[in-house]
């Protein structure tokens, strides 16, 4: 997964370098054959590229739909837990208190306190992030 904010022209090259070498070879390739050493055979019409362009341009739409759709959720369920941590904290910082207390506590403890759930809450969110960012162990079934 990439996580930087920018994704420049040289990332995408070293990304899909062996693909641009293949198709730059088999390019190159069938340029000589046809306009160098003159194999006019050697020519592809253009309507199977046309339909398989089609095809494939309908397959990849399909994918990227489904892929931003995967994003899309990941970051409604992200913005909950957002907002259930700040309710949290809200509710923290308003329950505990004194009120309906069976011990009394000074207000450094309740304090103390606070912070302390406050804290526990944050390291669980930086865990939780941690976590979704591991890749997958291999006992996982990938799904094609």
């Amino acid at each position: 997964m990439y996580t930087e904010r920018r994704y420049g022209y040289w990332t995408t090259i070293k990304w899909s370098r062996k693909g641009l070498y293949f198709g730059a070879i088999t390019g190159a390739i069938a340029y000589l054959l046809h306009e160098i050493v003159g194999h006019e055979w050697f020519f592809v019409p253009w309507q199977p590229v046309a339909l398989v362009g089609t095809a494939l341009a309908f397959y990849l739409g399909f994918k990227n739909n489904a892929s931003y759709d995967r994003l899309w959720e990941a970051r409604k369920i992200w913005g909950a837990i957002v907002n259930g941590s700040r309710s949290f904290a809200g509710a923290v910082i308003g329950f505990v208190s004194n009120l309906h207390a069976v011990e009394k506590h000074s207000e450094a403890e309740l304090h103390a306190i606070r912070r302390r759930l406050i804290f526990r809450h944050l390291a669980w969110l930086t865990s939780l992030r941690f976590q979704m960012r591991t890749a997958p162990s291999g006992n996982i079934r990938k799904s094609a």
